[in-house]
């Protein structure tokens, strides 16, 4: 599901959660084969509840015909980014998950999964802070997989 080509060390501060979507839902990503559509999937789904989560941690997520094959994109921001309904809820680090719509075999839970083994190791502030320190995307990569084992 990850994969070091979508995990991201912004150089540059985006202004608005909005901003980080589009930014995440348009980069390079060959899981996605409209990516206009999925933004719409993903800023539709943070419209109807907000997906901050914990000490600077949003999960955006859709399920969209956009989506070919299931990922998880990562971004830590160069700055924080006001993401939650409450004052503070100033999202650093951003996790996209994009999942394809059920169709035949496909998963229909999967977002849940991948949502709870994300959230199972994002409880542990020794995680969230490996993460924050990480100096590379290859890092980053390797912190990342543990969650990948999660849902093996």
């Amino acid at each position: 599901m990850f994969d070091e080509k979508r995990i991201i060390l912004l150089t540059q501060p985006l202004a608005t959660k909005e901003e980080v979507i589009r930014y995440l839902t348009h980069m390079e990503n060959d899981c996605v084969q409209n990516a206009d559509l999925y933004e719409q999937a993903v800023s539709d789904r943070e419209v109807s509840f907000a997906t901050y989560t914990i000490d600077g941690v949003a999960i955006p997520h859709a399920k969209s015909s956009a989506v070919e094959t299931p990922f998880v994109s990562f971004a830590r921001l160069k700055a924080p980014v006001p993401w939650g309904t409450e004052p503070g809820e100033d999202a650093r680090m951003v996790f996209l998950i994009g999942v394809p719509e059920a169709a035949g075999g496909t998963d229909t839970n999967l977002h849940l999964k991948i949502l709870a083994a994300l959230s199972k190791k994002l409880m542990h502030a020794s995680f969230r802070h490996r993460l924050e320190e990480a100096s590379s995307t290859k890092e980053l990569y390797q912190i990342l997989q543990e969650i990948e084992e999660e849902l093996k």
